[in-house]
């Protein structure tokens, strides 16, 4: 039994926890004398009051600095269990990053998702709150909440759902994070995106999927392979298994002359040649003192002699099964060899896109074809990979015949490719949806 309604905390000095309920709630929902009151994981004995008002307000008086510290919220969601006599709020949401002051926060390249997220969890019924790396390793309830006017830091309950930004491949890995991990997965708290993923996990993931191996570009990892792949395929990609936002990455081509080679992270000339292979290998190891894949490269379609590719947001919904959120093409800036966003390139509709290569009926079937791959990837991922997976960006090339290519997974997507700048995005409506079921669970 869900109601909806305002909730707003006092704090006392004296050991009494009341809740005050307004008598037309009181007469249709059925509330007891004596109940636990529960805001995420955290919970509070509390003895029900009523109180003769016309408003929906439910307010706490308290003693205790947790509950106290709750923001007003103008719409939440109370869920009561009678068997147990739980008042359950919700659903709590806390956005896990690395940041821990107001200040970067302000200068956050994500502050406006967070805003997003904020305002639409608060018109849906939610509470939605960031939740500083030092407060989760440390155990401690400091959060930030937005209060109205401007984001405010202060001890905040525990969430139902840790939704992980953490943006440290390293910082994932240390000891301290993975026991604060288990301490959350063991109070119940479902972790949403447990963690980054390596481009070779993907690849062994799906590479024996008949449905997806014949849309996966030949791949071998480690630099050793790489004279017999440009041998087989005399244009080879190299790439940072760990790299993200299109960085580390490498195109080299096998020609006549020597080597060519295009790169974005290592050197500020660009393109550079290489007379000998014993030449491109020698700098190719100064620079990759990392784990390093080699990629046959598919001759991906263009516009306008720039790079294209193809951005899907794949996300599970309330009832745990995958769905496509938002989609997007992206092109290349004219100084760059891939279609990333992070890397200059810009973001058109699709089917748009498609239309000025192919005819509507042929783009129609090509979307239709990377939707189908994106979503069997995505449960194939999060049935197969260790961990808790309800969200994945899925890059897609396309060849000149219309066949897809699947280039890359991404469990921490960009929250900056999507279209729509005036309407709230629907990563955000999605981890609302996904908060929720898991609440009402």
């Amino acid at each position: 039994m869900k109601i909806k309604c305002s909730f707003i905390s006092h704090q006392h000095n004296k050991e009494h926890h009341h809740l005050y309920i307004p008598g037309k709630l009181m007469d249709r929902f059925p509330f007891q004398r004596h109940m636990t009151l529960k805001c995420g994981s955290s919970h509070l004995d509390v003895t029900c009051v009523e109180t003769k008002t016309d408003s929906i307000q439910i307010m706490l008086d308290t003693s205790d600095s947790l509950f106290a510290s709750i923001p007003p919220l103008q719409n939440i969601w109370i869920s009561i269990d009678t068997r147990n006599a739980v008042i359950h709020m919700g659903p709590v949401v806390a956005l896990l990053l690395n940041q821990s002051s107001l200040e970067t926060i302000h200068s956050h390249s994500l502050k406006e998702y967070f805003t997003e997220c904020q305002e639409w969890f608060q018109r849906k019924g939610g509470f939605f709150y960031l939740l500083p790396l030092s407060s989760f390793v440390g155990n401690n309830a400091e959060g930030v909440y937005y209060n109205g006017n401007d984001w405010e830091t202060g001890p905040l309950p525990d969430p139902h759902v840790l939704y992980n930004r953490c943006h440290s491949r390293k910082t994932e890995r240390s000891p301290s994070f993975q026991k604060a991990l288990d301490r959350s997965l063991d109070q119940g708290i479902k972790v949403f995106n447990t963690g980054f993923l390596s481009k070779d996990q993907v690849y062994d993931a799906l590479k024996d999927s008949p449905i997806l191996s014949p849309h996966l570009p030949e791949t071998v990892k480690g630099l050793h392979p790489l004279e017999k792949m440009l041998t087989l395929y005399h244009d080879v990609f190299v790439k940072g298994i760990n790299g993200s936002k299109g960085r580390y990455i490498m195109r080299i081509q096998k020609r006549e002359d020597g080597y060519h080679m295009q790169q974005n992270s290592f050197s500020p000339e660009n393109p550079l040649t290489f007379p000998t292979y014993p030449a491109l290998y020698k700098q190719l190891k100064a620079w990759c003192n990392r784990s390093y894949l080699v990629q046959e490269t598919i001759p991906f379609l263009t516009v306008e002699g720039q790079p294209l590719d193809f951005r899907f947001l794949c996300h599970q919904n309330r009832d745990e099964e995958w769905g496509l959120v938002s989609s997007v093409a992206r092109i290349a800036s004219q100084d760059q060899f891939v279609a990333n966003v992070d890397q200059g390139g810009r973001i058109e509709k699709p089917l748009v896109v498609l239309q000025t290569i192919f005819s509507p009926r042929e783009s129609a079937a090509i979307m239709k074809e990377m939707k189908e791959l994106c979503i069997h990837a995505s449960k194939l991922l999060a049935d197969s990979l260790e961990g808790h997976f309800a969200e994945f960006g899925i890059d897609i090339g396309i060849d000149k015949s219309g066949k897809p290519w699947l280039i890359e997974v991404n469990s921490k997507p960009s929250k900056r490719t999507y279209l729509e700048n005036d309407r709230i995005r629907p990563s955000v409506k999605a981890l609302y949806e996904f908060s929720f079921a898991k609440w009402t669970k």
